[in-house]
């Protein structure tokens, strides 16, 4: 019987070794695995997946806190249609997609806000909505090797007054009641008994950004503090505990020296110049190297990609680990992934900014589903430049291409090369070092598509959101590079706009300059009447960087057209469509082409005179312009019969319209 009772705990121990040898530990400065090699722990932080923030959605409403927000969302569908909405939200939020791709980039962490209504709505009751939504993420990080950091995001009571802890705005009662503090450290002693066997979480990060109010000392936040760690450990002594200082996790008074053999100190950055690295000996030489402990960067972000890039350069060169803020928003230039409003989840948006009056239920539904549904994967559009800028050493080195162009055809100007300034691009404002709010722009002043130096912008044309290179200064200058499928001939131009005089652009082929300075005209406006310039022709025989200069900055740039010079003797057939015909406000007139080439479209009335022209540029395949007739103040010409003609250098095609006022 003694013997068999030995084998029986021989095995327990056993398998208690082997459940442990998988967990990350800490190792004097750093964390390390069960293989004593050292672990940096970098990747995102998923917020706005389960605690919301209004920011994240563009919703720029007063204290736009989880509980606001869903209580808004109900007030306009109804209790059904908004748990309708928020299982689709969270569902499409993050997906397999998602942690296939954060692998696939090696990204190696997640940081994953928590809310604690969805495990203990109130004291000693627990349920099972956290774990439901948790469960099928960390299945999906074990099979891609991402460790998942659980952070108590939104703390019973509320741990500060801003938004995105939940509070009430007014008072964080973490701290003023003592029966939230019991209430938290019995959820965490529910999510570790729930989690203490599993090694792909790495870490528990135990209070987001706490602020202790005026009047209380910091012992209240380290006795908060122990009181969770000692609930941890009551069933889980496998997990390391991070802890945040006071102050938005920056102010570890108080809670030094370490009061566990498994604990990491974390500190939030937002604000300072990347070329400042003095900032940090504060958590390196006097916290770090004299208490022998590590450190981790809960969160940093919300700036430009050149920023990035110097930062986690100087945290890696301390080990230290890093999550960037945050992985997905709506049309968020820094975050990793962004996903774009339409005009449906708009009328909420402009609802509740009290900009219309309130919408009807199916419409209000039917743009919040929409929303639900394009901040899945597939709809994001992807930040490269923050990719290489995090994880990609030779970002400050070497350019790589945003898209693979092969001439013919129009390059978008917002398509230039990827890089760090001076690299891929050259601007004279690249990140902002003084301040931090959801509103900072000053890295880009549009505020649009791209996360540099380089300023975008957006217009509509045609109901369809175009982007341009804006706000250019003498100087400044982009890099493209070509990728032709043969080598050709082209003729170049620059589609541009400006309300300026004497401004000047040039242009560089491999380094050696070739065109320019050439006169950029004034168009009379910064997104509306483009011009066409041209820069000349061009052979492109294998890949080539071209580099466009600002010589005299204050023009917008669109997109740089290269068209064929060498299908003048190949017949081409246009397919010229128009419709509505007849019309009476507005024709849209569709044609192919097999070439990108100089386009001539003309309407002449029944006697043979000329009554509209206008030069484009058609790309190869489909081509569309729309003739706004009485926009375009043409409805004083009667009503009748007229001739389309639309001509390039290789064909011509001609087609009757009728417009009927």
């Amino acid at each position: 019987m003694k013997q068999n009772l030995y084998k029986i705990f021989i095995l327990i121990a056993l398998l208690e070794c082997t459940l442990a040898s998988g967990f990350l530990r800490t190792n004097n400065r750093i964390i390390v695995n069960e293989n004593n090699e050292k672990v940096i722990l970098k990747g995102f932080g998923l917020g706005g997946w389960t605690v919301l923030e209004g920011y994240m959605w563009n919703a720029f409403i007063d204290h736009a806190s989880t509980t606001n927000l869903e209580n808004a969302i109900e007030d306009l569908v109804g209790v059904e249609k908004k748990e309708q909405f928020f299982n689709l939200y969270k569902k499409n939020y993050i997906t397999e997609k998602d942690i296939l791709f954060l692998a696939e980039k090696g990204f190696n962490a997640l940081r994953v806000p928590l809310h604690y209504k969805h495990f203990s709505p109130s004291p000693n009751v627990f349920i099972n909505e956290g774990f439901d939504l948790l469960d099928p993420i960390v299945e999906l990080c074990k099979e891609n090797n991402i460790y998942l950091i659980l952070d108590m995001h939104a703390a019973p009571g509320a741990q500060n007054t801003n938004d995105f802890s939940d509070s009430d705005g007014e008072t964080a009662k973490l701290f003023t009641q003592y029966e939230n503090q019991i209430w938290l450290a019995s959820t965490w002693r529910y999510i570790a008994e729930h989690y203490a066997d599993e090694p792909i979480i790495a870490a528990y990060d135990l209070l987001n950004e706490p602020v202790i109010p005026w009047g209380y000392g910091p012992e209240v936040l380290k006795n908060i503090y122990v009181r969770s760690i000692d609930s941890i450990r009551t069933v889980d002594p496998n997990h390391i505990v991070i802890i945040e200082g006071n102050w938005y996790g920056n102010d570890h008074t108080g809670l030094l020296p370490p009061f566990d053999d498994e604990m990491v100190y974390s500190f939030h950055h937002y604000i300072g110049s990347s070329a400042d690295t003095n900032w940090i000996h504060q958590y390196t030489t006097n916290l770090s190297h004299q208490y022998n402990v590590p450190l981790w960067i809960g969160e940093f972000g919300e700036n430009s990609n050149s920023w990035a890039y110097n930062k986690i350069n100087l945290f890696e060169d301390n080990n230290i680990g890093w999550s960037w803020w945050n992985y997905k928003s709506i049309e968020r230039i820094s975050s990793l992934l962004s996903y774009k409003i339409n005009s449906d989840y708009q009328q909420v948006i402009d609802y509740w900014e009290g900009k219309i009056t309130k919408p009807d239920t199916n419409t209000a539904y039917k743009g919040l589903i929409s929303m639900a549904e394009s901040i899945h994967f597939d709809s994001c559009h992807i930040n490269q430049g923050l990719i290489r800028a995090l994880i990609d050493t030779s970002y400050n080195t070497v350019k790589v291409s945003y898209e693979k162009f092969q001439p013919p055809g129009l390059l978008p100007a917002t398509s230039y090369d990827v890089g760090n300034n001076n690299i891929a691009y050259f601007d004279n404002q690249i990140e902002d070092p003084s301040k931090f709010s959801p509103e900072t722009k000053s890295w880009n002043n549009g505020w649009s598509f791209r996360n540099d130096g380089v300023d975008i912008g957006s217009t509509y044309i045609n109901n369809k959101k175009i982007y341009f290179v804006g706000w250019i200064d003498d100087g400044e200058w982009m890099s493209y590079t070509i990728n032709p499928e043969k080598p050709g001939n082209f003729k170049l131009s620059a589609e541009v706009a400006s309300f300026s005089n004497g401004t000047k652009l040039s242009l560089e082929v491999n380094d050696t300059s070739m065109v320019g300075p050439i006169n950029i005209p004034n168009t009379n406006g910064w997104s509306s009447g483009w011009r066409i310039v041209s820069l000349g022709n061009i052979t492109i025989e294998d890949e080539t960087t071209l580099k466009i200069k600002a010589n005299v900055g204050g023009f917008n740039l669109k997109s740089l057209i290269f068209t064929d010079l060498d299908v003048s003797s190949i017949p081409m057939n246009l397919d010229l469509r128009c419709h509505p015909n007849p019309a009476n406000s507005m024709i849209t007139i569709d044609w192919n082409s097999n070439f990108s080439l100089d386009t001539e479209i003309k309407i002449y009335n029944i006697l043979g005179r000329l009554i509209f022209e206008k030069k484009i540029i058609s790309v190869k395949g489909d081509n569309s312009f729309d003739w706004l007739i009485e926009s375009q103040n043409y409805n004083t010409i009667p009503s009748g019969i007229y001739l389309l003609e639309v001509k390039t250098i290789n064909s011509r095609d001609l087609k009757k319209i009728t417009y009927l006022k």
